[in-house]
């Protein structure tokens, strides 16, 4: 691999201090690279290596290798566009970006740009690209999924492999179709986020999540909401208000009277989200002491309020106006 002229004194500071600290090694963030060059795929897409870069970093904030330049920047600039002399791998031996060894976090931030619809338009590359990030991160327990979409194009996100994550993230793409708002999506991944590392958070969140649900469908059917309603109340009235009569089969009656059977029991469901709330979740005072729930408990409980709200917005069939609470 090439190395532009910088200080390999750094280099090695840069490979100690953050081996500890990453799970993806090395290996396989040099496999990737040259998965990438061998297909012939750039990292930077349809943008300029700079205009790529500066989407992750300040590089006027880095400093400069060469003398001449005050910056990185500037640099960078020089010896890619004006004298086109650093071998098309540069970025990846760089300590400034560091891509070898710096951080999980920055590495799939990296990744995830590459494929992002800003900066690759080429739908066959960015598939080619996700065989070959998924194929080498699996080794070190990571992958790269869809978790949003802008103009019907993929949006994709780094993250440690889970079954659970998978699940929410396939579940906020739908969910999207009828509740696509900014204060949605931050829900959505504060629970991702939360249910592993802060379990009341995510219990919190979750109740907060289903609550603005209902609330927004109600309000489209223009069902006066009373401030006084329970959480359980409030799915009730949401149950009631739609219709769950199957489609194009035999006896709809039948099924549908099966259909809210099994919907009376979100009732209980969601008097347990609450209860849990109240114990456990983000809006009461907490002892110094005080333990949360196990992130297996955190999770089922997401997974059960995502797919009521799914249940509930697909039934609806429309994009409500969100009730922000």
């Amino acid at each position: 691999m090439h190395y532009c002229p910088v200080a390999l004194e750094y280099i090695v500071i840069c490979e100690k201090k953050v081996e500890s600290m990453s799970k993806i090694s090395d290996v396989t963030r040099r496999h990737i690279a040259d998965e990438m060059s061998i297909h012939k795929i750039w990292y930077c897409g349809n943008l300029t290596e700079l205009d790529f870069l500066s989407r992750l970093y300040n590089l006027k904030s880095f400093k400069s290798m060469d003398y001449r330049y005050n910056n990185a920047y500037d640099d960078i600039y020089q010896h890619t566009v004006n004298n086109n002399d650093w071998s098309d791998d540069w970025i990846y031996s760089d300590p400034r970006i560091n891509l070898s060894y710096c951080d999980d976090e920055t590495y799939l931030k990296f990744l995830e740009n590459t494929v992002h619809p800003r900066v690759r338009s080429n739908s066959d590359e960015v598939v080619q690209l996700i065989k070959i990030y998924n194929k080498n991160l699996a080794n070190d327990g990571f992958e790269i999924v869809q978790t949003n979409q802008i103009s019907s194009y993929p949006v994709y996100e780094g993250r440690a492999k889970s079954i659970e994550a998978n699940q929410l993230a396939a579940k906020k793409v739908e969910i999207k179709k009828f509740l696509d708002t900014e204060y949605v999506n931050n829900k959505i991944k504060l629970m991702q986020d939360a249910v592993n590392k802060d379990t009341d958070l995510a219990i919190g969140t979750a109740k907060e999540f289903l609550e603005t649900t209902c609330q927004s469908i109600l309000k489209q059917k223009g069902v006066v909401i009373d401030k006084n309603w329970s959480l359980s109340r409030i799915v009730k009235e949401t149950s009631n208000i739609l219709d769950f009569t199957p489609k194009n089969i035999d006896d709809a009656e039948k099924a549908k009277k099966s259909i809210i059977q099994i919907l009376s029991g979100i009732s209980s469901i969601v008097q347990g989200v609450a209860e849990l709330r109240n114990s456990y979740g983000t809006g009461h005072g907490k002892d110094a002491d005080f333990k949360g729930l196990e992130p297996k408990y955190a999770n089922l409980l997401v997974s059960v309020v995502s797919d009521i709200v799914l249940l509930y917005l697909s039934t609806n069939g429309e994009t409500a106006e969100l009730v922000e609470l």
